[in-house]
């Protein structure tokens, strides 16, 4: 068995109360040495030498030993340690138990009983759900179509999870909390890479003159490969991009960014540029502008391009 100082280092600080008394401390001697830096930050989790807030790692760790030693980290915080920066870390620390477990929430840590243990690997020292499961467990805690939209398209776009084994997952398991989940997926299976992508989709869905939107397919001059555009309407050749400083931090990657537009209008592509705010706040207005763009591009003749659509 491990000694207490091996058990800290290995936890970060961290012990259960149950690991405590396997090593013969008694609940009276950890309520005695509150006083020498031992502090409980959950029910069975005792801090040693911790006066700092907790580290998103700790916060993990302390739930998984307050879960005991059948939970898998799962949702949000497994994504973050399977590296999709879209995870929202902020909220709880969710923790699957076997369904002879109790399901309770307590501090900044749910703890929820399931049928469905899922498949875990280690991550950092940590059992955490395999991609598929924490994926659609973040996307199902979300309440909001983008976040949703945020994890599932980060997940498909970066090759992480293939769309259709998180719609198996979808599948296999409760209704509950999954109308978005599938929203999110249908639009990562038309090839949408972020949310602003996805609304643009949605929006030009809803129009009775444009045809279907195409997302990000590979276009090719002769042999040359072009930049490859957000939407793009094949029958006219016309590109739609969607533009955000917010993704560019330096006036260079901007400027870029406007280059590789010009490297289409070069081709004889009809480009319409758009920001997620506007599409966001001022939809049919957008809608209008990709609307009549179209109409003038049927009235010249299409560029000589050729498209490879993305496979989803």
């Amino acid at each position: 068995m491990e000694d207490l100082d091996s058990l800290l280092r290995r936890q970060h600080g961290l012990v259960s109360r149950d690991q405590l008394r396997g090593l013969g401390v008694s609940a009276r001697a950890i309520t005695a040495r509150a006083s020498r830096g031992w502090r409980l930050v959950l029910p069975h989790v005792v801090a040693v030498g911790l006066f700092a807030p907790p580290t998103q790692h700790q916060r993990r760790v302390a739930a998984l030993l307050e879960a005991g030693d059948v939970g898998v980290l799962t949702g949000h915080h497994a994504c973050a340690v399977h590296g999709l920066t879209s995870a929202q870390q902020q909220g709880p620390v969710e923790v699957l138990v076997p369904r002879n477990q109790a399901s309770r929430t307590v501090a900044f840590v749910r703890i929820r009983r399931t049928a469905r243990m899922p498949r875990s690997v280690v991550r950092g020292g940590l059992p955490v759900a395999e991609r598929a499961r924490a994926v659609v467990d973040a996307a199902r805690s979300s309440r909001a179509l983008n976040d949703v939209r945020a994890v599932v398209i980060e997940a498909v776009q970066r090759n992480l999870v293939p769309v259709e084994r998180l719609e198996r997952e979808l599948v296999a398991g409760p209704r509950r909390g999954s109308r978005l989940v599938r929203l999110a997926l249908d639009d990562a299976r038309q090839g949408a890479w972020s949310a602003p992508e996805a609304e643009l989709l949605r929006l030009c869905g809803t129009s009775s003159v444009l045809p279907g939107l195409l997302m990000n397919p590979q276009l090719w001059a002769g042999s040359r490969r072009l930049v490859t555009p957000d939407g793009w309407f094949d029958d006219v050749g016309m590109a739609v991009m969607v533009h955000s400083r917010a993704h560019h931090l330096r006036e260079a990657d901007w400027q870029g960014t406007v280059e590789r537009d010009n490297e289409l209008t070069a081709h004889g592509i009809v480009v319409v540029a758009v920001t997620p705010a506007s599409i966001r706040r001022s939809p049919q207005k957008v809608l209008a502008t990709i609307e009549q763009a179209y109409l003038a591009a049927r009235d010249r003749p299409r560029p000589a391009v050729r498209v490879v659509p993305r496979r989803s």
